[in-house]
């Protein structure tokens, strides 16, 4: 069971991570942009528990613009 200091650790990391994604996408990506995050040995430090991550992960991102008629 996890306790509740550890449940709003691991709901900061994952809101933190979102929003660190979110800016890499709007710095990097373009029309029809693939972008690749890979990670190796990733460790999340969450207290009394952690983790090691391995693996990748791959958006396939597409802006598009509304015309206006």
């Amino acid at each position: 069971m996890v306790d509740t200091k550890t449940e709003n650790t691991l709901e900061k990391s994952a809101q933190q991570m979102a929003e660190t994604v979110i800016a890499v996408m709007d710095k990097l990506a373009g029309k029809e942009s693939d972008i690749k995050l890979s990670f190796e040995d990733l460790t999340l430090d969450l207290g009394r528990f952690k983790a090691k991550l391995n693996g990748s992960i791959v958006l396939d991102i597409v802006y598009a613009k509304e015309t206006k008629p």
